[in-house]
C-alpha cells in the first residue's frame, strides 16, 4: 500500500455534458424567440473556448481576502459580451427576449450581454466555484473529441461522367464489413479509423474515389485519372491527407529547401505528440508522396488537364509519366519562358568564398565584409558570355538533416 502510484490527469476538460432540455430551456427564457441555430452555437463554443476568461471572471466574483470586491459583472465577462456584441452586430437583439434595445446605450448593452452569458456559464458548469462558494480549481480547457464530426472520404462525384452512361448515379458496392479504415490528416489535426468509400457505376465498371477515378479499357487494363479537384489525398496504404497539408508540403520544401526527411521530422516533431493512441508517425515516404501528387495536381491544373496514367504505377513511374504527358520535352507549362532574381542567376566559374583564411582563425569581420562586397561588384559589372544558371543541386546541410542532392534532382524533373 505505499508503493509510489502514478496517476495520469487530463491537461483538459470534456465538453459540457448536461440535458439538452435544460439547454434548450435557458436559451428560451434569455435569447430572443427568433435566434437561430448558428447564433446559439457561437454562444456556446464562445464559453467553451475562453475557461482562463472565466475562472478570472468567477476568482473576482467570489472576493477572499481585505480590499478585494465583489463583482458580479467583471471587466472579464464584460470583455467576452462586448465580444459577441460586435460579432452578431445587427443581430445583437436576438440575444434578449421581448427587450427593446434600440433605446439602450451600449454600455446598457454590454452589461445586459454579460449577465446571460454569466449565467449560462453556470448552467454549462463552467464555473470554478460550487454553492457555498468554495473554488474548485481553475477550468481546464475544453475538449471537443466527444462533439468530433464523423470524417468519411468519399467520391467528389455525383454521377458517372463518361460520355455513354452520363448522368447515371453511383453506387457503394463494398460490403459494410469490407469497407477499408484509414488515418485522415486535415491540416494539424488528425482522424483515425475514418472509412474510405468508392463509387461504382454499374454500366461502365468505372471505379470513382475521392483523388482519382480508375476507368476499364477494352484491352482488359484500367488507366487511372488523376482528379485535380480532390479534397483529399493518399498519400500511402492507410494515410490520407487534405490539401491544406499538401499545400504545406510543398511550400515548406521550397520555403526552406527542406529535404522530405526534414519535413517528415517537422510534422512528427510538432503535430504528432498529441495524436490518437492508434495513431503512427509519418514516415519520408508519405512526405514524399504528397510532394509529389500536389505537384501534379498544380501543374495540371495550370494546363487545364486531368493526368492520365496507366492503373497501378509505383509513384517513381507516376513522376515520369507525369513529365511526359504535363510537359513538352521535359520543360512543364507553368515553367516555360519563367525566369525572376529567385531562381535564374549570372553564371559564376567559382563560389563567393574568400580563400586562404582560416575559418577557425579571428578576422577583421569588417574587413572580409568589404572584400566581398568588393568582389562582388566587380563580378555584377562583368559581362558574362554564359547561359544563367536555373539551378544548383547542392549535396550539403541546408536546415536540420542532410538534404540529398536526389530530392532537388526530383523536384528538377517535376517543376524545372
Amino acid at each position: 500500500m505505499f508503493l509510489p502510484v502514478a496517476t495520469a490527469m487530463s491537461d483538459k476538460a470534456p465538453f459540457p455534458d448536461l440535458p439538452f432540455n435544460v439547454f434548450s430551456k435557458f436559451i428560451q427564457e434569455n435569447f430572443a424567440a427568433g435566434i437561430t441555430l448558428s447564433q446559439v452555437l457561437l454562444v456556446l463554443f464562445t464559453m467553451t473556448e475562453n475557461p482562463d476568461l472565466l475562472s478570472l471572471h468567477a476568482r473576482q466574483k467570489n472576493p477572499k481576502y481585505e480590499g478585494e470586491t465583489r463583482s458580479s459583472i467583471s471587466g472579464w465577462i464584460k470583455c467576452l459580451a462586448r465580444g459577441l456584441q460586435e460579432r452578431l452586430d445587427q443581430d445583437t437583439d436576438k440575444l434578449f427576449n421581448n427587450q427593446d434595445i434600440s433605446n439602450m446605450s451600449d454600455n446598457d448593452i454590454t452589461k445586459g450581454i454579460s449577465s446571460k452569458i454569466d449565467a449560462l456559464a453556470q448552467v454549462l458548469h463552467l464555473y470554478p466555484y460550487n454553492s457555498k462558494g468554495h473554488f474548485k480549481g481553475k477550468l481546464k480547457p475544453i475538449s471537443y473529441s466527444s462533439i468530433q464530426a464523423v470524417h468519411v472520404i468519399c467520391p467528389n462525384s455525383v454521377v458517372c461522367e463518361t460520355t455513354s452512361c452520363k448522368p447515371r448515379s453511383l453506387v457503394q458496392n463494398t460490403r459494410l464489413r469490407d469497407i477499408p479504415r484509414a488515418t485522415l490528416i486535415k491540416g494539424s489535426s488528425i482522424y483515425t479509423n475514418v472509412q474510405v468509400l468508392t463509387g461504382s457505376c454499374p454500366t461502365c465498371q468505372t471505379l470513382y474515389l475521392a483523388d482519382h477515378e480508375r476507368v476499364a479499357e477494352p484491352n482488359d487494363e484500367h488507366t487511372r485519372v488523376y482528379l485535380n479537384a480532390a479534397k483529399y489525398l493518399k498519400v500511402g496504404q492507410s494515410v490520407w491527407v487534405d490539401r491544406v497539408f499538401s499545400h504545406a508540403v510543398v511550400n515548406g520544401m521550397y520555403s526552406f529547401h527542406a529535404s522530405a526527411s526534414a519535413y517528415t521530422k517537422f510534422w512528427n516533431n510538432s503535430f504528432s505528440n498529441n495524436h490518437p493512441e492508434n495513431y503512427k508517425k509519418l514516415s519520408r515516404r508519405h512526405i514524399w508522396k504528397a510532394f509529389v501528387q500536389e505537384s501534379i495536381r498544380t501543374i495540371a491544373t495550370v494546363s487545364g488537364v486531368n493526368l492520365i496514367l496507366r492503373d497501378g504505377l509505383a509513384i517513381d513511374e507516376v513522376t515520369k509519366g507525369a513529365v511526359m504527358l504535363l510537359g513538352e520535352n521535359g520543360i512543364i507549362h507553368a515553367a516555360k519562358n519563367h525566369t525572376c532574381a529567385e531562381c535564374t542567376q549570372p553564371y559564376k566559374h567559382t563560389a563567393d568564398i574568400i580563400p586562404g583564411i582560416d575559418s577557425t582563425a579571428v578576422v577583421d569581420v569588417d574587413e572580409v565584409t568589404n572584400e566581398i562586397s568588393a568582389d562582388n561588384l566587380a563580378d555584377e559589372a562583368m559581362d558574362v558570355d554564359y547561359a544563367p544558371v536555373k539551378m544548383v543541386v547542392v549535396d550539403g546541410i541546408v536546415m536540420g538533416p542532410a538534404v540529398s542532392a536526389i530530392i532537388y534532382i526530383y523536384i528538377l524533373y517535376i517543376l524545372i
